[in-house]
């Protein structure tokens, strides 16, 4: 019994391995989701589609005098 024991056993592990590394690939894509989502609102609060109305001048393109 106990050989039948550590065939199962050995023949587990490799899939126990395989677990961790789905799990750990999970997180991976996660953390890089979760990382490109906090750049595009950064990019989103800093780079607003429309300038203000008192930054025209700031890239030149202000009223001429």
């Amino acid at each position: 019994m106990t050989d039948r024991r550590s065939r199962d056993e050995e023949r587990d592990k490799p899939s126990r391995e395989e677990e961790q590394q789905r799990r750990e690939d999970k997180e991976r894509r996660e953390h890089k989701e979760r990382r490109s989502d906090e750049l595009k609102e950064s990019w989103r609060r800093n780079h607003p589609s429309e300038p203000e109305e008192d930054e025209g001048d700031r890239w030149g393109k202000g009223p001429r005098a």
